[in-house]
């Protein structure tokens, strides 16, 4: 009976230090899960501000865009007020027809001719390439 006592004391004795083992590596898991939360909180954390900032900037840009649209329509409007304005000048006046209908003059159709410079490096290469300067004259000594 002893020893079925001893027997029955070891098993439980094992049985306890599984169970102590098993608690100790379910608490060990606990705290990791505990600290990655808190990690993955943070991280949500930040990027719910990055949505808010983004929000916030789509919606200036929508307004701006808005507003860009009407300006556009309202520069639209303008323009054709202006050009029937302009044509029906044009029909009650024979002094601007003739005028609107004349060859623009050679200095303001070479400006027109112009490529679009994008700097000074271009412009420099565009000077030298079309208008190069004429050497001058060497004077020499008497």
């Amino acid at each position: 009976m002893m020893r079925t006592l001893a027997a029955a004391v070891l098993v439980l004795i094992a049985a306890l230090g599984v169970q102590s083992w098993r608690l100790s590596t379910a608490h060990y898991k606990i705290d990791a899960q505990v600290k990655d939360l808190a990690v993955q909180g943070k991280k949500l954390t930040q990027k719910n501000g990055q949505l808010l900032a983004l929000n916030i900037l789509t919606q200036t840009s929508s307004r701006a865009q808005t507003q860009l649209y009407a300006a556009a329509e309202q520069n639209g409007t303008l323009l054709r007020d202006r050009q029937r304005t302009i044509e029906e000048l044009k029909r009650e006046n024979d002094e601007l027809r003739r005028w609107a209908d004349a060859d623009l003059p050679d200095p303001v159709i070479r400006l027109r001719q112009r490529p679009a410079l994008t700097g000074g490096q271009s412009y420099r290469e565009w000077l030298s390439a079309n208008h190069p300067v004429p050497p001058g004259r060497s004077r020499t000594a008497p």
